[in-house]
């Protein structure tokens, strides 16, 4: 009678087939059962092949510079644990907090009736970027975007700076970041002067039993992007476009990553532009629920 095999006699190679296959909390209990599984369940390629197969909502939050590939098992393992077990805790009814770091965010003007409208965390949780806004649209022009180092609050830069001597539109409506490496930043801003309103006959000959006076709004849209030194605490204005086309939309969304941006308009456009290039590209009609906000 041959001897009953045991799972450690499995060949390595389909022992790491097995284990990608499992649900991570399953992987860490193997890994404790004996030395044998604790070497397998210990490569690279598993746990790279875990991270590769983490659904978009349970993603790490690591900066796009980092190359996943660079990092050792362990590296890739930590990542993999904290992005499962930390999306199933907010995903549950009633989430646990894990760490919470407070910071203490100021108004960089002196006009009260900013509020802030949307702060999100850099990938790696080391700055937080902050878009302050009027609710009134006669201060809309004090509409600025901060960059704050977490957890002291320190600002590492400001747009528009109250010293900013550079040439500035009425609006600042959306902005992006994009990390460059860990010591370097871009971050690209939307803004519009103030809207212009044109009739549609002055465009397109109406019927003369339309007798309702239709108008359009017409937006200058400048693009800008700012490399920002972290270490040296210091800015520099690298990109300045300005779009023009017959039907410019008020921004909605803006996207930066290398050498791309993506501008999302309320009237249903897309602007893809290479800033390096400053080649644009138009797109109409694009339907919202294809879009990632």
């Amino acid at each position: 009678m041959s001897k009953q095999q045991r799972l450690v006699d499995l060949p390595a190679d389909v022992l790491l087939r097995i284990l990608a296959l499992c649900d991570v909390e399953d992987v860490l209990r193997v890994e404790m059962t004996c030395r044998v599984l604790r070497d397998i369940v210990a490569t690279q390629h598993l746990w790279l092949s875990h991270l590769r197969g983490l659904p978009n909502d349970c993603a790490p939050n690591l900066p796009p510079h980092i190359s996943v590939v660079s990092l050792d098992s362990i590296g890739l393992k930590t990542l993999v644990v904290r992005a499962v077990r930390g999306n199933r805790n907010w995903s549950s009814p009633s989430p646990n907090v894990t760490r919470e770091i407070k910071v203490t965010v100021n108004n960089p003007t002196r006009e009260p009736a900013l509020f802030v409208n949307e702060a999100s965390l850099v990938p790696g949780d080391d700055y937080l970027v902050v878009h302050w806004e009027s609710g009134q649209p006669d201060l809309w022009k004090d509409n600025c975007v901060q960059l704050l180092e977490v957890p002291n609050g320190e600002k590492i830069w400001l747009y528009p700076d109250p010293d900013y001597s550079g040439s500035m539109l009425r609006m600042l409506w959306v902005y992006s970041v994009d990390c460059v490496s860990e010591d370097i930043l871009r971050v690209a801003t939307a803004e519009t002067d103030s809207p212009i309103s044109r009739k549609l006959s002055d465009f397109f000959p109406l019927s003369r039993s339309n007798k309702r006076a239709l108008t359009y709004w017409f937006f200058r849209i400048a693009i800008k992007i700012f490399e920002i030194d972290l270490r040296q605490r210091r800015s520099e204005k690298i990109y300045d476009f300005q779009l023009v086309n017959d039907h410019l939309m008020e921004p909605r969304n803006l996207y930066l990553q290398g050498d791309h941006i993506v501008l999302v308009g309320w009237e249903r456009i897309l602007s893809f532009l290479n800033w390096k290039s400053s080649c644009c590209a138009n797109l109409e009609s694009v339907s919202f629920s294809a879009i990632s906000d």
